[in-house]
């Protein structure tokens, strides 16, 4: 008997697994930054960032504040990037935590370093260069006048230059070389201003994987670790790399209708048989889309059924009429194998039109995070 209504099993040894395979991928003196923003893409960033400590890791990069504090109040002690943007309110908290800050701007460099100062510590930051993500970083004309003030400013201390990568995981790297090619410079000006102790990055799984010549110091992983993939279809990665997430619940009603009868909101589906209907406690509040309604399929008895009628906030229904035998409480899978059959993540996310870690990190607060392999020892003797 299992005692969660749905809950998603998280292998620390294929965690380990893979991170030892992008580890004895890159050269020994390039660093690993595990990426473990939106809570590990879904698989637990205290619990991930733990195993992965123990596995010798070198830095964890974040997308704000409150992931990096969370991960400090739970004993982390290595070194934390958050790669986004903080607002005014927020300095003192990360300052306070010994957490780095990427810098965007001249002006925000200005808000840390005054923060920084009232406080009577000095500020580790690292400066973001924008070369083709159109998002968040300084342009590369701006890192001289930024690079320059910065020597004035004793309150903050330049830890890394980096930049992040839009597409390097499409087929044809002609954009990618692009935005390296307008990364160098500036990291060749730092230098010739007097910066040698910096820690230069660029590379995201797929160019850590398939780039070695942007690797620089160190890399930065994060679908990876969780045998993820957002590349393009064409991607081939040489690395043998493990599936991390199965995602499971369990049988709480059988029904059996007759030929006809409407099933869930708004009558999206009615039996043309009679039949039998499961009722699963797991719905869009658990991370299950309302667009997979009467779409997608789950494993029972290592069988597929179909999802029938509309997702509810707490409930999906199966029509389990061709699987004998299946009663409250049996063990269902969303996402993972059952038997000879197998529902990958990538399944669903070709269903929803979109990427397959925004299914993982869709997964919601009642799913309950269950860490199997014994790499969970390593955790145990580590605490």
């Amino acid at each position: 008997m299992h005692h969660h209504r749905v809950w998603a099993e998280i292998d620390c040894d294929a965690i380990a697994h893979n991170y030892r395979a992008l580890r004895g991928h890159v050269a020994p003196a390039t660093k690993i930054m595990a990426v473990l923003k939106a809570d590990a893409y879904g698989h637990g960033a205290v619990m991930v960032a733990k195993l992965l400590e123990a596995q010798k890791l070198d830095a964890i990069g974040v997308g704000d504040s409150q992931e990096a504090l969370e991960l400090r109040d739970s004993g982390i002690n290595l070194p934390i990037l958050i790669l986004g943007t903080i607002v005014p309110g927020e300095i003192d908290l990360v300052i306070g935590a010994g957490v780095q800050a990427n810098l965007h701007s001249l002006e925000m460099a200005r808000e840390i370093a005054a923060v920084a100062r009232r406080m009577g510590k000095v500020a580790e930051v690292q400066l973001k260069i924008d070369t083709g993500m159109g998002r968040l970083g300084a342009d590369p004309y701006q890192a001289v006048r930024i690079l320059r003030a910065l020597r004035t400013m004793p309150n903050l201390k330049l830890r890394g230059i980096n930049t992040h990568f839009s597409s390097a995981g499409e087929a044809s790297r002609t954009f990618t070389e692009r935005q390296l090619s307008r990364f160098l410079p500036v990291v060749e000006l730092a230098k010739t201003l007097g910066y040698h102790d910096l820690t230069i990055h660029a590379a995201n799984h797929a160019a850590a994987i398939s780039m070695p010549h942007a690797h620089f110091d160190m890399v930065r992983p994060g679908l990876a670790l969780y045998g993820l993939s957002g590349a393009a279809p064409e991607f081939v990665t040489p690395l043998d790399l493990k599936r991390v997430l199965t995602l499971k619940t369990q049988v709480a009603f059988i029904k059996d209708v007759a030929e006809g009868t409407p099933v869930s909101y708004d009558r999206k589906w009615y039996a043309q048989a009679p039949t039998r209907i499961a009722t699963l406690p797991v719905g869009y509040n658990d991370g299950l889309p309302v667009q997979l309604t009467n779409r997608a399929q789950v494993l029972i008895h290592g069988r597929r059924a179909p999802m029938v009628g509309r997702i509810a906030m707490d409930y999906v229904m199966v029509d389990v009429g061709a699987i004998p035998g299946v009663k409250r409480g049996d063990i269902v899978t969303l996402i993972g194998r059952d038997g000879n059959e197998e529902i990958k993540i990538e399944e669903l996310a070709n269903l929803l039109g979109t990427v397959p870690y925004a299914v993982s990190c869709g997964l919601g607060r009642r799913v309950r995070r269950v860490y199997t392999g014994r790499s969970m020892a390593s955790l145990s003797n580590a605490a």
